[in-house]
């Protein structure tokens, strides 16, 4: 029978532990049992919630800690360490962590993954002085959990070894202010899920610091990433999920590190838990990322057909939506590095072109009202619907403008980051431009593959200072509309499509143009914005790369193969590993 005990340790003086009072129990605080709950006492004195699972009679004397901090209660969930070990073995011990104020770990608000990096070092410094301790500690992490992991290395804790990461994001300001504008169903929705008595409080305290500065420092590793990435780790995005360009910038930030670090990127990511449109049968091979990373764990080499980026190359659906097989897409490809790519520029025209010679210039116009947005339809979401679905319905409006190619001559492929560059004005002292990349189908089809937005008070991003920079009514502007990135292939004939707008909610909350920040735009007026788009200067970056640069891969033969090299056991590891990382995921979402 597992022993299951209550205790309050300190990573920081040890000798200070109690156990409700009594003071024989201080030396359990050395001794795991077989399963034992802490309350582990960080320097500031906040109390975490902490469980560890040990077989203490099995394996060597000294293991290796498995370690997870979540803000998802452990209270009727099932745990990836927990799964992790038992496909590791008895040489290493689970210990999962509540974050504060997740789960049992109450007091504090949630601390909006500020407090990852203290909290992670005094955990590791405790677990690793324990007498079945061999001093190593492998951290794993998905979603939230995931940005709990990737902020643990914030101060460098010396027993971080390996990390395993799914779907997370070293960008924190990026991810809930892409473009400076606030990612409206995303934030507020995940936290009113997660944390409902805390939501007033975290909601504001999200809403007022718009600007990357120094309240982001805890979970800013800009520049920092060759002396904090210094070991082995495996990274798990999706071209649709909600952290794909952290989780990218995430590859090369570890790889600015001495050691190797391995990344798959699947069709889906969060999306998955909606079904992901078109490419779901496709998202379950991305389970790839579980396998290399128990074999990291297990200290052994990853089979060298895979290489260091193993992504998904997505392609066209058929007429029903589902995978077209004989579109030049739609395949899994495993490359050393990402290609280099030329760009190709789109100017956007006046007749609603999408042209490769710039035009004369002319000026587009439309009336943007904050109180009837555009309204979203997929994307990179989780508490909205996600992923490629047609845009042709709710571009229909006067407040849109619609630009396309001609019918491609060759098979357009992309990998890479999109960009859209606009020269723009507008009447207001802010307003918002959006940017929509959508692959058009000779039926009409408009199927999203990206899309982006500025701010104009945040135009400069943190080139800018710390203060909006609102803008001069009449005046223009040169912007850029950040898509983040795909890897993507439209077939000849078929056509590239780029719409602009001023809202994409509730994605991105609407703008209400009267320049007021955030906490307090409801106390000013919705502002209707005149908004122009001048063309000459205009235009789309796709990037561009041969597609032998892009090898097909059949990563379904190649998992089997590895399945059965590797055993049973480290395929029911690997599937149940997913199975909870999907399940961790859908504890947000309002199925």
């Amino acid at each position: 029978k597992a022993t299951v005990s209550v205790l309050y340790c300190s990573p920081i003086h040890q000798s200070t532990a109690m156990f409700r009072g009594l003071a024989v129990a201080a030396l359990l605080c050395t001794a795991a049992a077989e399963e034992q709950k802490l309350m582990l006492t960080m320097r500031d004195g906040f109390n975490l919630s902490t469980w560890i699972n040990c077989d203490l009679d099995k394996g060597s004397a000294k293991k290796t800690i498995l370690f997870e901090t979540s803000t998802y209660t452990h209270h009727g969930t099932e745990e990836i360490v927990i799964a992790m070990k038992e496909a590791l073995g008895p040489d290493f011990c689970a210990v999962r962590q509540d974050m504060r104020g997740s789960g049992d770990s109450r007091g504090q608000d949630f601390s909006l993954w500020r407090t990852s990096g203290n909290d992670s070092y005094d955990t590791f410094k405790w677990l690793t002085a324990q007498s079945y301790s061999n001093g190593d500690v492998y951290q794993t992490g998905v979603s939230s959990d995931g940005l709990g992991a990737f902020f643990s290395i914030m101060n460098k804790p010396q027993w971080l070894k390996k990390q395993f990461v799914m779907w997370a994001s070293v960008l924190p300001h990026n991810f809930v202010y892409p473009g400076g504008a606030f990612r409206d169903s995303l934030v507020n929705g995940w936290l009113a899920a997660i944390f409902p008595e805390q939501y007033p409080a975290l909601r504001h305290t999200a809403r007022e610091h718009e600007f990357p500065g120094e309240w982001w420092n805890p979970v800013n590793m800009t520049g920092k990433c060759a002396e904090l990435a210094t070991f082995p780790a495996v990274l798990q995005a999706g071209w649709y999920d909600i952290f794909l360009q952290g989780n990218l910038k995430a590859y090369d930030c570890y790889n600015e590190g001495p050691s190797k670090t391995y990344m798959v990127v699947g069709p889906c990511g969060h999306c998955t838990v909606w079904g992901c449109p078109i490419y779901d049968p496709e998202a379950t091979k991305s389970e790839l990322a579980a396998a290399m990373a128990l074999d990291i764990f297990a200290g052994r080499e990853i089979p060298a057909i895979f290489k260091g980026i193993t992504l998904y190359v997505l392609g066209a659906a058929d007429a029903s939506g589902s995978i077209d097989k004989s579109a030049p897409g739609n395949y899994w490809s495993t490359i050393a590095a990402w290609p280099q790519h030329t760009e190709a520029r789109y100017y956007l025209t006046a007749n609603g072109e999408l042209s490769q010679t710039q035009p004369a210039d002319a000026a587009l116009s439309f009336v943007y009202d904050p109180r009837d947005p555009v309204k979203t339809h997929g994307g990179n979401n989780l508490m909205i619907m996600c992923g490629a679905l047609d845009q042709t319905h709710v571009d229909n409006r006067t407040d849109v403008l619609v630009f396309a190619s001609q019918p491609l001559a060759d098979d357009l492929v992309m990998t890479g980051p999109l960009t859209v560059h606009l020269v723009v004005e507008s009447n207001a002292t802010d307003t918002d431009f959006t940017a929509k990349l959508t692959h058009l189908y000779p039926d009409g089809r408009a199927l999203l593959i990206q899309d982006g937005i500025v701010r104009m008070r945040w135009r400069d991003g943190t080139t800018g200072g710390v203060e909006p920079k609102l803008i001069t009514p009449g005046q223009t502007y040169e912007v850029v509309v950040d898509m983040w990135n795909t890897s993507y292939i439209i077939p000849k004939g078929h056509r590239v499509r780029l719409t602009v707008a001023s809202s994409n909610a509730p994605r991105f909350q609407p703008n209400p143009n009267n320049g007021l920040p955030l906490t307090k735009d409801f106390e000013g007026p919705k502002i209707v914005a005149h908004n122009t788009v001048h063309i000459k200067d205009s235009y789309l970056s796709l990037p561009i790369v041969n597609k032998a640069d892009l090898p097909r891969f059949e990563l379904g033969d190649a998992l089997e193969e590895y399945y059965r090299l590797r055993g049973e056991g480290f395929k029911t590891g690997v599937k149940k590993m997913m199975r909870i990382a999907k399940e961790r995921a859908q504890r947000s979402i309002p199925l």
